[in-house]
């Protein structure tokens, strides 16, 4: 064959003429170039379904393994189309779009065919010139050598065909693989479909079974900070792991736990339990048991609902007004017993019920309830956010429990109890005591009562009841209670006085007196009542009861006589330190044994030059304990007066010396005179040879001297009262004498009529 040259002629000096390859070398080509363009579409589409099966098994394992959520698979599989994507584009597209020259083909295959030489490039590269550039011997010479050599060439060649047929053989495994698959276990195929493709939920099917308790939808609430209970059911129908992990991953990573078997096999399960202490944060939860997976759990820690507020009111009982009150929240709530109770808790969250329940003879009962979902009437028990109770005439103690459900369905962790604690109503305390009084009165004695008396809510009255010997009692009325008070006090200066005048009373009769008190306590069928000591007074003649008085005055003056001696006993002492010798000097040419004598001596004289210094503070000590002996003779004669004015036995001449002369001017010396020379002896300035030192001696003398007035007017008292009782005596013996008279003039009397 030759190259058919053909050009055109025209009267142009230069023509141009226009070469063809030959027909055999552009069929070569044409054929190397449509085999080029099919190779890559068979390895392009090879590879994207050899990746399409890789993925599919991978995507079948690694699901079934782990079973991500939805969203993981989602993005994988955008991922995935992605990847397609770019596969059918940089494979497929961009190979398929480069251009193929004749050049660029010629160059193929003479590297593969080396028996070309540069023949076929050569006579490509010639039709892209101009023939009159070139000579035509040497173009056709060319061209007839790459002619003779095309023959030879074959086009598998040239493509690779190995690795296009390793290709294609792995994707046609790879698809028989899923066939298979799809062919033999239809329901996985289809769970991957669903799953995969479809980012459905269905669950890959185990040869174990898993369930969790309490999630709902993935999801469970919890109380912050409690310990929570995971309980998984494994499916006793099936294969039953031994081993079930629970995996929890919070701010801290993973961490993978090992669930307990509980029991054994019931109605059909077999359950694993793990606790999760104290748990305060939200918590991504996992179980794997066997082939079984339980996941895209979350347990969520959320506020439980705590107490609010707790509102206390009670409406008081008609006795005592019938206000109403409100009671501070605590652990113990008193209440006066018989008010109505209402009891008002409010929740920190929004309540789907609550319940509020009391003990009730050791068992808890319930008092209380509100339900969203129930289909009673609630009305009486429902506030927003809370729940409300009543008790009516609350009686004895009641321990009160609460409890809240929120919307989250979480009960409250910390208990809500209180005790609900009835104050019964005491009865009135009366805390009075006869003032000047001792253990006998005369007919017309006055009994002053003195002190307290008292009631916890308020006083309704008050008596005071006489109750001679062998005769009805007498209740006398205290007229101080007409107010209702809650305390009665009766002082000193304004006691209660109760006269003995009208109760008709004998010399020799026994007297008792108490006072009783009543609140207005309508609770129970017996009144409150307070009583006070009973009192028993002996009724005797004034001049026995003066008598009585007249020894204890004898028994003070004798005990006021020892206080002054005490008082002068320091005195003397004070004397004693000052008088006390100087000590001689010593001679040391002495032996020894009278130099240690004359030592011996002078440390005693220095112990009692010593004791000058001491003296005053003797002198204190001794004065404090004559204050309070000379304090208490003093109100005891203070006493006695008092008995003779209660007896209505008291003189102007009695009054003047009991009182003016003994009583008021032992009370000064006890109050003034004593504890200014108290104070004077602890002066650090009251020292020998001071003024504050002489000033001591010459304030005991005065002291002194007031004391021994004070004592003499008592032995004048006493020299009285001996003369009262000679007349007292006198008066016996007349009194004796006109009784024997009278006895004898009735003996006679019957001896004359007793003579025939």
């Amino acid at each position: 064959m030759s190259t058919v040259l053909t050009h055109k002629t025209n009267d142009v000096s230069s023509a141009i003429d226009t070469p063809r390859l030959a027909a055999p070398l552009a069929s070569l080509l044409d054929r190397l170039r449509s085999a080029a363009r099919s190779s890559i579409w068979i390895e392009s589409l090879s590879l994207i379904c050899l990746c399409g099966v890789v993925i599919f098994w991978s995507s079948l394992l690694l699901d079934w393994l782990i079973e991500p959520p939805r969203w993981v698979r989602a993005v994988a599989l955008g991922m995935v189309l992605l990847g397609f994507l770019w596969l059918i584009i940089t494979k497929l597209l961009v190979r398929l779009g480069v251009s193929m020259r004749d050049a660029d083909l010629a160059l193929i295959v003479e590297r593969c065919y080396p028996a070309f030489g540069d023949s076929l490039s050569t006579s490509v590269g010639l039709t892209e010139c101009f023939w009159n550039a070139v000579d035509l011997e040497l173009v056709g010479q060319t061209t007839r050598e790459a002619i003779a050599v095309a023959p030879t060439v074959r086009t598998v060649r040239l493509i690779r065909i190995g690795r296009l047929i390793a290709i294609v053989t792995a994707c046609s495994g790879g698809i028989a693989s899923i066939a298979a698959l799809a062919l033999m276990q239809p329901a996985v195929a289809d769970v991957w479909v669903r799953r995969v493709v479809l980012l459905g939920e269905e669950s890959w099917p185990r040869s174990s079974a898993l369930e969790i308790e309490g999630f709902r939808n993935g999801v469970r609430k919890v109380a912050r900070g409690t310990d929570v209970d995971l309980l998984v059911k494994a499916d006793a129908s099936k294969i039953i792991p031994e081993i079930v992990d629970l995996r929890s991953r919070g701010s801290s990573g993973w961490q993978t736990d090992r669930m307990g078997m509980r029991g054994g096999v019931s109605d059909g399960f077999q359950v694993f339990g793990h606790v999760l202490k104290a748990v305060h944060e939200d918590l991504a939860i996992e179980v794997r048991g066997n082939d079984a997976r339980i996941q895209n759990l979350r347990l969520q820690a959320v506020d439980a609902p705590a107490l609010a507020e707790l509102e206390i009111t009670y409406t008081l009982p008609a006795y005592l007004g019938s206000g109403n009150r409100t009671a501070s929240a605590s652990g113990v709530v008193q209440i006066p017993r018989g008010c109505d109770v209402l009891i008002r808790c409010t929740s920190t969250k929004p309540l789907i019920g609550a319940s509020i329940s009391t003990t009730q003879d050791g068992k808890q009962v319930e008092v209380s309830r509100w339900d969203s979902l129930a289909e009673f009437d609630q009305e009486p028990s429902y506030i927003k956010d809370g729940i409300r109770t009543e008790f009516k005439n609350l009686d004895g103690q009641r321990s009160i429990f609460a409890t809240f459900t929120d919307t989250d369905s979480l009960t409250n962790r910390d208990p809500i109890t209180f005790v609900l604690s009835s104050v019964a109503d005491e009865a009135p305390r009366v805390s009075m005591r006869p003032r000047g009084i001792s253990t006998a009165v005369t007919t017309r004695a006055r009994v002053p009562l003195e002190g307290t008396i008292s009631d916890d809510h308020a006083l309704e009255r008050a008596v005071v009841v006489l109750a001679p010997e062998g005769r009805d009692e007498r209740v006398v009325a205290v007229d101080r209670l007409r107010a209702a008070p809650t305390i009665v006090e009766f002082t000193e200066e304004d006691p209660e006085i109760i006269s003995l005048d009208g109760l008709s009373l004998s010399i020799g009769d026994k007297l008792k007196i108490s006072i009783e008190a009543f609140d207005a306590c309508d609770l129970d069928p017996v009144p409150h009542r307070g009583v006070s000591d009973t009192w028993s007074l002996d009724v005797v003649s004034p001049e026995s009861l003066s008598a009585m008085l007249e020894a204890r005055e004898l028994i003070l003056r004798r005990r006021f006589e020892l206080v002054v001696n005490e008082l002068e006993r320091a005195r003397e002492e004070l004397d004693a330190r000052l008088t006390a010798p100087e000590p001689d000097a010593v001679d040391l040419s002495q032996p020894a044994d009278e130099l240690d004598s004359l030592n011996s001596d002078s440390d005693t004289d220095t112990d009692r030059s010593s004791g000058i210094v001491f003296a005053p503070s003797r002198l204190a000590e001794s004065a404090s304990r004559v204050a309070g002996e000379t304090g208490e003779v003093a109100e005891a004669f203070f006493d006695i007066r008092r008995e003779f004015d209660n007896n209505t036995l008291l003189t102007d001449e009695l009054d003047a010396r009991l009182g003016t002369q003994i009583a008021e001017p032992l009370r000064a010396i006890s109050k003034n005179d004593l504890p200014a020379l108290i104070r004077l002896c602890r002066s650090p300035a009251a020292t020998p040879g001071s003024a504050e030192f002489a000033q001591i001696v010459v304030q005991t003398d005065q002291i002194l001297a007031r004391m021994r007035a004070v004592l003499d007017k008592m032995m004048e008292l006493e020299t009285f009262n001996e003369v009262l009782e000679i007349l007292r005596g006198v008066v016996r013996t007349q009194e004796d004498i006109r009784s024997e008279t009278l006895k004898r003039q009735k003996e006679r009397a019957r001896e004359a009529l007793d003579r025939p």
